[in-house]
């Protein structure tokens, strides 16, 4: 630790004393409310748009880091690239207060929170902004009244920095800023300069960059110490921050002026409401004080006395990161092992041990009483967290019975590693890491883990070997060529933007209506949206006003129908048609509201201006309009089964869909079951499926809608409602962009396949709808069926005949329906012609599966009509027994039906085993016997069997058991594996010596392997695993038959 550091921390801990920084009784005492709300109020009352916060969870390719600033939700703005059809894109003045959290990245408050007054890993950031409106002189006006007129703060306590200029950039001094300053009042030693480091902020390497002016708030008030601004002093400390956005920091770091100057100003709630009331410690005040008070009576500690000893830092942390991962929680993130569901899940465990080893507290009570705290500071405010109390607490308490799981499986890994590299002082850095990654138990072990279990054991970590590791790590993955590739439309969409060019109307995508059966009209679609036309064409990411054929490249036009990929839904694909040439559309996107459909020239030419007819591929377009109601569905029959569970993501493709889901209980087959079936009667009630766009505001309000967590909703939402032709309730309505089906009943059948565990407590259930819904249903009644006729064979069951009638029957049902895709798939594949797409290859995965899945069931098919006309064998059994298994393990089987199986397969496999072993001995001693007749005067008889398959192990059993006057040698050549057996009759000879054997494999003229492998008092047997064959064994008779016979 720097010494710098050590004497701030000392300095803290001698001056924090309770009441030491109280001030006046001229101060009112302020609560948080108070403070959040005056601040919006003001600058509502100055013409500023109140914008509701962010999730503090990042979007999707938006950067791996919680949100950590008010600003940024309006970077589009700043940097030129918001969409046209955003509400953002007239905004010119907003004020919010917004969630934050520092944990990670380049703004990381984590190791100083809790050990000093002032850091914390969540706290709101309350701003108002400028974009292109005012600048300068109204920012500073605005905040010098709102901090002395309605805060009352007195000036003689403020300090104000400005940007001092840097000669190696040939910035000059900000001396406009210093000047307002100086025309509000402010004596000029208490406005003072600074450099880059503290007063010129930036965005990133390259954007949108300027000088930044600072409020400094001095709690002794006493005397004026410029010098202790920006020095690290608790006594002196930053309130206040307005940037001023005048300059675009290029790639080759020039700054040139932007020609649009913005504001962006942040003032922390937490430290504000402490300077409000009297003291330089965040934590006394009204956002901290009652999660003490609730930690004190849990534990019986002495009380919060706002020191920096090891308790009330404990306090701290306590408090602290329980506002961290309630609100978390709330916006939707779970714990995890992976990137930001990691940093929640370390915070959550360092609770727990806050709980148990310093205030002796059980953390399942006490974690959940604090979120209820938490929930009475912050749920007025930010209603997420109101309505998320129960399902925080849920997650919360299993995680805990997660982590308490783990740890004991953990100790017992840990307690083997120590044994295999015997008696340690120190882990090095190396065994961490293979720990963490799961290298000696199979399963990741956090570092925090592994340092609690080496700390309860004595043991010190390597921590530097470690962090250099770790290190060494990250930078061959750096160093990798795999970089990620500029979005090929990037130039194009830029260009139209700066010529002001409308956005795309893909409004026309939801124009199609039904024919039954799950069949839809397209035509409609066609009409309304005709003529349309070419806006823009790019290749290689350069502008382009014409394709040639074969070119590969982006097409932008004035109106589509094509969907674009969002809302987990992939995108259309299809054709551009013109009179000279047709583009094959494979993607879609939008791009701050363009619509580009990525593709090439199938043949001729496409030019901008050009007339085209837009057909999208209804194969793919029905399937996902299937799947994707299918979902809705899906999420409302699982919200019914598990209250608390709440989704994680999706993907909806045309041929089946996938549903990621909070499930913190188990989920049994029967959970699956009723899931299904709860599906299946939304589909047989022939529900209405209808959209309608409202205000996102007037949406927000409808009882019981569903919304997804961390997503940016336009200005007007599609409202997708489920339920009767009455409109009497509706039995799921979400806000949702997707295509949908008119009527429940177009699914037709619906199948869950697969559930798996995506994460901690994270499932995620594959499924599917329509004809292959149907099949999947078919091959899971063929797969019931398979089990049943397999026992009735086994236990000789007379109801036998019965069970094979019926599984015939099932399995020619599923013999045409295979049939049937087979023919559907086969047609989509002629007519798309060796597409490049990923649907192409999907399609012949498809049909590869089918074909795969055809070929199992005519083998079936097969057995069961030898078994109806000349009866079963032993053989027959068992290729019914691997016919069950390979059937199980296609795509399209139901998942229950898929436990089903298992179970019966574990059940039977060894009685299976046992009879086809039953069968093969008495084979094999049945031609043992035929040649001992064959050759009576023999004392050395040789026998070849191939293709019985039967274990190494029981022939060597089977051999020891029998009492043989002749010696035996059996050659059993099966599966490319060739075995040698000798039985030799301990009555008539001696044991073999290893110079016997070392001889017969010599004889054998092939690599082998021989052992005695039984041995008792009237026989020994010897095996030899040969890696090759051998034509016969004449060799060894004789070599056997001139061995000394026993005396």
């Amino acid at each position: 630790m720097h010494l710098l550091k050590i004497l701030k921390l000392y300095n803290q801990l001698i001056l924090y004393r309770p009441g030491h920084f109280k001030l006046t009784s001229r101060w009112s005492s302020w609560s948080s409310k108070d403070v959040r709300s005056t601040f919006i109020k003001y600058f509502i009352s100055e013409d500023h748009t109140f914008i509701p916060p962010l999730s503090v969870i990042p979007k999707k390719r938006e950067g791996t880091y919680f949100i950590n600033s008010g600003m940024n939700q309006f970077k589009p703005i700043f940097l030129g690239e918001c969409d046209p059809t955003d509400k953002f894109v007239h905004l010119k003045r907003a004020v919010n207060s917004q969630k934050c959290i520092r944990v990670g990245g380049k703004h990381n408050d984590l190791e100083d929170v809790g050990h000093d007054l002032t850091h914390h890993t969540f706290f709101e950031m309350l701003g108002n902004w400028s974009f292109g409106d005012y600048f300068k002189v109204r920012a500073c006006q605005m905040a010098f009244h709102l901090l002395t007129k309605e805060f009352k703060v007195p000036v003689e306590r403020l300090y104000f920095t400005y940007f001092g200029g840097d000669k190696s950039l040939n910035l000059s001094a900000d001396e406009e800023c210093r000047q307002i300053w100086r025309s509000l009042g402010i004596p000029a030693d208490r406005i003072i300069p600074f450099g880059l480091k503290d007063n010129f902020w930036e965005m990133g390497l390259s954007g949108p960059c300027g000088p930044c002016t600072e409020i400094h708030y001095d709690h002794r008030g006493s005397v004026c110490s410029p010098a202790e601004v920006n020095s690290g002093s608790p006594d002196v400390v930053e309130i206040w921050n307005l940037v001023f956005m005048q300059y675009n920091r290029l790639p080759d770091s020039s700054l040139v002026p932007l020609p649009t100057h913005h504001v962006d100003t942040g003032m922390g709630l937490e430290r504000m409401v402490a300077v409000l009331n009297g003291t330089a410690d965040n934590y006394s005040t009204d956002l901290f004080l009652p999660l003490f008070k609730e930690i004190e009576k849990l534990s019986s500690c002495p009380e919060y006395k706002g020191s920096l000893l090891p308790l009330d830092t404990s306090y701290r942390l306590l408090a602290d990161h329980t506002r961290m991962f309630t609100v978390a929680i709330s916006d939707g993130l779970l714990p995890s092992q992976d990137n930001l569901g990691h940093k929640l899940r370390s915070l959550l465990v360092r609770c727990v041990d806050l709980c148990r080893k310093v205030f002796h507290t059980d953390p399942l009570t006490t974690l959940p009483l604090l979120v209820s705290s938490v929930r009475e500071s912050l749920g007025s405010v930010y209603p997420e967290i109101e309505q998320s109390e129960k399902k925080v607490c849920d997650i919360v308490q299993a995680t805990i019975h997660h982590y308490d799981k783990h740890k004991e499986q953990a100790m017992k890994s840990f307690n083997k590693m120590l044994s295999k590299h015997g008696n340690i002082n120190v882990l090095p850095g190396d065994i961490m890491l293979q720990l963490e990654h799961g290298g000696y138990f199979g399963k990741p072990m956090a570092v925090e883990m592994i340092s609690e279990l080496a700390s309860t054991l004595g043991i010190s970590l390597d921590m530097d070997g470690y962090t250099k590791l770790c290190q060494s790590t990250k930078a061959d993955i750096s160093t990798s060529p795999l970089t990620s590739l500029p979005d090929r439309a990037s130039s194009l969409v830029n260009q139209m933007l700066q010529l002001g060019v409308a956005p795309t109307d893909d409004s026309y995508k939801y124009s199609h209506c039904s024919l039954g059966d799950g069949v839809f009209d397209f035509t409609q679609m066609l009409e309304v949206i005709s003529p349309v036309h070419v806006r823009g064409i790019s290749k290689d990411n350069c502008l382009h006003r014409e394709l040639l054929e074969s070119d590969i490249g982006e097409v932008v036009l004035d109106k589509t129908c094509f969907y674009s990929e969002a809302g987990g839904q992939e995108a259309d694909q299809g054709e551009l048609v013109s009179e000279n040439g047709t583009f094959q559309v494979t993607d879609v996107q939008r791009k701050s509201g363009y619509i580009v459909h990525y593709g090439h020239m199938k043949q001729g030419t496409l030019q901008i201006g050009q007339q085209i007819e837009p057909r999208i591929y209804q194969e793919i377009r029905e399937g996902c309009m299937r799947n994707h109601t299918a979902t809705h569905l899906l999420q409302s029959a699982l919200t019914d089964l598990l209250p608390s569970t709440q989704q994680q993501g999706s993907s909806i493709t045309s041929h089946k869909l996938t549903f990621d889901f909070l499930a913190l209980s188990a989920l049994d087959s029967k959970s699956i079951q009723q899931t299904e079936a709860a599906v299946q009667s939304f589909i047989k009630k022939e529900y209405l499926v209808s959209r309608t766009t409202l205000p996102l505001e007037e949406a927000l309000k409808i009882p019981n809608v569903k919304v997804l967590q961390n997503e940016k909703y336009p200005e007007e939402v599609s409202v997708i409602s489920i339920g009767p032709e009455n409109g009497s309730f509706y039995s799921s309505v979400e806000l949702c962009g997707g295509t949908h089906v008119l009527n429940t009943s177009d699914l037709e059948d619906f199948c869950i396949t697969q559930m798996t565990s995506k994460a901690q407590n994270v499932k995620r259930v594959t499924c599917v709808t329509g004809s292959q819904a149907r099949l999947a249903h078919l091959n899971g009644s063929v797969l019931r069926s398979m089990c049943q006729l397999l026992e009735d064979l086994i236990k000789h069951q007379p109801g036998q005949n019965h069970s094979v009638k019926q599984s015939l029957k099932y399995a020619q049902q599923v013999l045409h329906a295979l049939d049937a895709q087979q023919e559907r798939l086969e047609h989509s594949l002629h007519l798309l012609a060796q597409n490049v797409s990923d649907y192409y290859a999907r399609l012949k995965n498809l049909n590869e599966e089918n074909q795969k899945t055809r070929s199992l069931m005519q083998s079936y098919i097969d057995i069961l009509k030898k078994i109806a006309t000349v009866g079963h064998e032993e053989e027959d059994i068992k290729q019914l027994f691997t016919l069950i298994r390979k059937i199980q393990q296609v795509e399209l089987v139901p998942k229950v039906v898929r436990e089903e199986v298992h179970s019966c397969l574990v059940k039977n496999e060894q009685k299976v085993t046992e009879m086809i072993n039953k069968k093969n001995i008495s084979h094999i001693n049945q031609l043992i016997e035929d040649e001992f007749k064959r050759l009576p005067d023999s004392s050395v008889v040789s026998l070849t069997v191939n293709d019985i398959d039967i274990n190494h192990r029981q022939i060597t059993k089977s051999l020891s058991k029998k009492m043989l006057s002749k010696c035996v040698i059996l050659l059993n050549q099966c599966h490319k594996t060739t075995d040698l057996f000798i039985s030799l009759p301990l009555s008539s000879f001696q044991p073999l010596v290893d110079e016997d054997l070392d001889k017969l494999k010599a004889l054998l003229k092939v690599e082998a392997k021989g052992k005695l492998s039984a041995q008792n008092s009237t026989v020994a047997i010897y095996t030899f695993h040969l890696q090759g064959e051998i034509n016969h064994t004449n060799s060894l008779i004789s070599y056997i038959e001139n061995l000394k016979p026993k005396q």
